[in-house]
């Protein structure tokens, strides 16, 4: 898909309707963004890179198990660190979606384009 099938320009292709969030902040709106979002995660952001070139839906990656993994990256943390996902201004959950689309890029070039569960290691490519 192009890029613009994620844009929210137009009615057709917008994921998130703005009044379901209205008076939501901070974690709560970001929450709620996603759940709206679960199917098109599922379907057009979780995919994997086959070996003929397909791009199909992820065996391993799923909206549930990264739903709660954000959830608990933002309440319990590993080793002291936390996912920042907005605070009480009206403004605040877009800088949590922010955080959460890095997070996300970053693992779709490491591992959910190869629908693996661990980061693969260039290190010795060609070695």
């Amino acid at each position: 898909g192009s890029a613009s099938s994620w844009s929210s320009s137009s009615s057709s292709s917008s994921f998130v309707s703005e009044s379901s969030i209205a008076g939501l902040t901070g974690t709560a709106a970001v929450e709620q963004t996603f759940l709206q979002m679960k199917d098109a995660i599922d379907d057009r952001l979780f995919l994997y890179e086959t070996p003929q070139f397909q791009w199909i839906p992820s065996t391993v990656y799923r909206f549930d198990g990264f739903f709660d993994g954000m959830r608990i990256m933002h309440t319990q943390g590993v080793a002291g660190n936390k996912i920042y996902l907005g605070g009480d201004c009206d403004h605040c959950h877009m800088y949590g979606l922010v955080n959460v689309a890095a997070f996300l890029a970053q693992a779709m070039k490491e591992t959910i384009r190869y629908d693996a569960c661990d980061e693969n290691s260039w290190d010795r490519v060609g070695a």
